[in-house]
């Protein structure tokens, strides 16, 4: 009942100063930017599927995890329509991919050091590094 779109979301374009090194963004700016693409993918989701159970969003910076969304849906029967009606489709000018995910509890797949921001791998962490959703 879970399915699963790899990378889908980007944040926020970094700029460059004349030195070449990556500017500050405003944190404030950069979790305004995840909230609107979180408000967006539910609610499409839920059009499309129906009831979601989570929607996770990783923030690790290796390939296999950067920006991927779980979508866990109420019933199995959603989250079969959801994936057909996603496929072939595109976000943000890209292709979305989806798939049926093994991962039925997310309490095993993240990590719970970073939960405690103490995570030693940083970024590039095997386990998922979920992006903040304010209730």
């Amino acid at each position: 009942q879970t399915i699963l779109i790899q990378n889908m979301y980007q944040p926020p374009m970094e700029t460059f100063g004349p030195d070449g090194l990556p500017l500050p963004q405003d944190p404030k700016e950069v979790q305004t930017h995840f909230e609107d693409f979180y408000e967006d993918l539910c609610e499409e989701l839920i059009e499309i599927g129906g009831p979601l159970e989570s929607v996770e969003v990783c923030q690790n910076l290796s390939d296999h995890l950067r920006g991927n969304v779980y979508a866990k849906f109420e019933k199995e029967e959603s989250a079969a329509k959801a994936l057909t009606a996603l496929m072939g489709r595109f976000y943000g000018g890209r292709p979305i991919l989806p798939q049926f995910s093994p991962v039925l509890d997310f309490r095993e797949a993240r990590c719970r050091q970073f939960e405690e921001s103490e995570c030693q791998r940083g970024g590039y962490c095997n386990f998922m590094h979920l992006k903040h959703v304010p209730s």
